[in-house]
């Protein structure tokens, strides 16, 4: 394209005029810039794409402005230049209707300052626009992360201001979250389509949403939406059309939003913002549920300054009425059964369509009280509803609306992660229970083969044969003594210093001399370990034991033995020491062909992956010392 230097510098120097001009002069500088535009051979397209670029945030007035532009242009190159070749047929089918289009736009975002009157009439003329079924405009809520339903046309009118969604929930929030249009063509096939039968979306087909953002500073104010009811695909012209509207229409409502905060607005606003926070740290501080149920019924209570509020949890049959979960303020005689009853009745009804149902029922003759059930809702389902009594009527504010809203979403929450705790707490117990019945059941096995070892032993005819039984029988009651420790206490660990003990008074019953006293000293209580590491090392203390009663006090009548544990980087040292013969020097546990030796050597090392030393103290006597790392559970397991 051939571009005359001369107009289009003059273009450049009216354009950043604009930025300090207003009224007459800023219209003169528009007309101007068209007049140039024409004379430096730009297509009409290019004029645009100029316009576009200088963005509504910077150029006050922007789309009059860039409508007065197109005109001069016009008049000076012809009524019929720069128009294209229409594409197809529609309101949009040539750069001057879409420039016609969204100077209407434009016009009836800026018309009025009243918020709730400005967005009813942009979601008209936008849908009229675009030749739609139906449009609606939700706006976001920064303080709690939530899209409001702030105006519609061709949906329920009575979804206003009761339908709140998160950021990326449904095709909507998906819009705002990503911060891009998202055109449609089968909106039910959508993966992210949510079906709101309070809003009345059912019959609606093809769906976009644009996100509606401000570029300077970067900041999501809403979406607006736009539904057929027969199938349409939206060409790439109409999704970049829907895209700069909805950048004008963002702009005219932070002008209305700053507009409407008062004073006293703001002081209220941040009353409730700030019983929201407290709100949310509170229940986010406990997992008892009856604890949080109270929380939030107080702090429901406390925001909207009723009489009373009432929680009640939804159940995923018709078979049950709602359950009343919680309950703080008024007492009987106004929360009589007959109002309970119709309670009850709105709760199924909030359930049913997502949406806030607001009610007047008579307690009494000349008395009646103001109820609003708003849904708990997590993912996509209402868990329950929080029911707020009140003398009067809570409103008509939106905001307000959606405070309460976000209110009753984080209490649904907090509830549900509660009963999941609950649940996972009261599961545990019976798992707990189950493996205690099976620990106590193995022990009483395990004694029983005990005995009748030991019985075999003592009608043995000779030595050979009653030593290796009576070994044999002091392994399986340490390990019995573990089941026993693990069936009366925790199931899935406990300490070596238990183990230990309960191994050395087994041991000094079933392989100690007679006539031999031998004193224990246990220092392990403070190292903890699995059950599966429980038993294995109650194996090894006792073979280590019964090594010292049979090899390092085997002529003497007394002795001592030692055992103690510590952890250190998360690798576990047991010891058991004695002040016995001790080993011979330079023996290897790795070349001994004892029986009781290779069992140990093989539990340190296949079911430890640890390792095991043999050495003699230069005091006298023998030290033992297993290392391995351990596995055992957290600490912070459910108890």
């Amino acid at each position: 394209m051939n571009v005359s230097s001369a107009p289009y510098d003059e273009m450049r120097t009216r354009f950043d005029q604009l930025q300090t001009s207003s009224g007459e002069d800023a219209t003169r500088s528009s007309e101007q810039i068209g007049v140039a535009a024409a004379r430096a051979d730009l297509t009409l397209s290019a004029l645009i794409a100029m316009w576009l670029q200088q963005g509504s945030e910077t150029v006050d007035n922007h789309a009059n402005l860039m409508a007065a532009s197109i005109d001069a242009y016009q008049r000076e190159i012809g009524p019929t230049a720069g128009q294209g070749t229409e594409s197809r047929d529609g309101v949009l089918s040539s750069p001057l209707e879409r420039l016609s289009a969204l100077h209407r736009i434009s016009q009836s975002a800026t018309a009025s300052l009243d918020l709730d009157s400005m967005l009813m009439t942009v979601a008209r003329v936008v849908r009229e626009t675009l030749g739609c079924d139906a449009c609606s405009v939700f706006l976001f809520d920064p303080s709690s992360d939530t899209l409001v339903l702030r105006a519609s046309i061709g949906l329920n009118p009575g979804a206003v201001g009761r339908i709140t969604l998160p950021l990326g929930a449904g095709i909507t929030g998906e819009a705002a979250l990503r911060r891009e249009v998202v055109p449609v063509v089968d909106a039910v096939s959508h993966p992210s389509y949510v079906d709101y039968p309070l809003l009345g979306n059912q019959p609606y087909r093809s769906h976009v949403s644009a996100p509606m953002a401000l570029r300077s500073p970067d900041r999501l104010i809403g979406v607006i939406n736009l539904m057929t009811i027969e199938q349409r695909t939206f060409d790439s012209e109409e999704v970049a059309f829907i895209e700069t509207a909805a950048g004008e229409i963002a702009v005219a409502i932070e002008n209305a939003l700053l507009y409407s905060e008062t004073d006293a607005e703001l002081h209220n606003r941040i009353s409730q913002l700030s019983t929201l926070r407290q709100m949310s740290r509170l229940i986010a501080s406990t997992l008892d549920l009856p604890q949080v149920l109270e929380l939030v019924s107080r702090q429901a209570a406390e925001l909207t300054r009723g009489l009373a509020v009432e929680i009640y949890k939804a159940h995923p049959d018709d078979e049950h009425p709602p359950e009343l979960l919680s309950h703080y303020g008024a007492g009987d005689d106004v929360l009589t059964d007959r109002v309970r009853h119709q309670v009850r009745g709105m709760v199924d009804e909030v359930v049913g369509a997502l949406g806030t149902v607001e009610r007047s029922i008579q307690v009494s003759p000349g008395q009646r009280v103001e109820v609003m059930a708003l849904p708990m809702l997590t993912g996509r389902r209402a868990v329950g509803a929080i029911c707020v009594y009140s003398e009067k009527h809570l409103g008509d504010d939106p905001e307000f609306h959606g405070m309460l809203h976000a209110f009753s979403d984080s209490a649904a929450i907090a509830i549900e992660n509660a009963e999941l705790y609950d649940e996972a707490r009261r599961g545990w117990q019976r798992t707990s229970a189950l493996l205690q019945e099976m620990h106590h059941r193995v022990r009483n096995n395990l004694q029983t083969v005990a005995a009748l070892l030991s019985m075999q032993a003592r009608h043995a005819s000779s030595s050979e044969a009653t030593v290796p039984l009576y070994e044999a029988v002091g392994r399986i009651r340490s390990i019995a003594a573990i089941h026993d420790v693990l069936s009366s206490g925790s199931i899935s660990e406990t300490t070596v210093g238990v183990i230990a003990k309960h191994v050395t008074d087994e041991a000094s019953i079933t392989t100690l001399p007679p006539d031999t006293r031998i004193s224990f000293d246990v220092d392990a209580d403070d190292v903890w370990v699995s059950s599966r590491e429980a038993t294995v090392l109650a194996l090894l203390i006792n073979e280590f034991v019964s090594n010292a009663f049979a090899h390092g006090f085997s002529d003497r009548s007394e002795g001592r033995i030692e055992i103690n544990a510590r952890v250190s980087d998360d690798v576990s040292v047991v010891e058991v020491k004695d002040d016995g013969a001790g080993v011979p020097d330079g023996f290897d546990p790795g070349e001994t062909s004892g029986l009781g030796l290779q069992i140990a050597r093989t539990l340190t090392e296949s079911d430890l992956d640890g390792s095991l030393s043999i050495t003699r103290r230069p005091e006298g006597g023998t030290a033992v010392r297993v290392t391995f790392r351990s596995r055992r559970l957290p600490e912070d397991t459910i108890t």
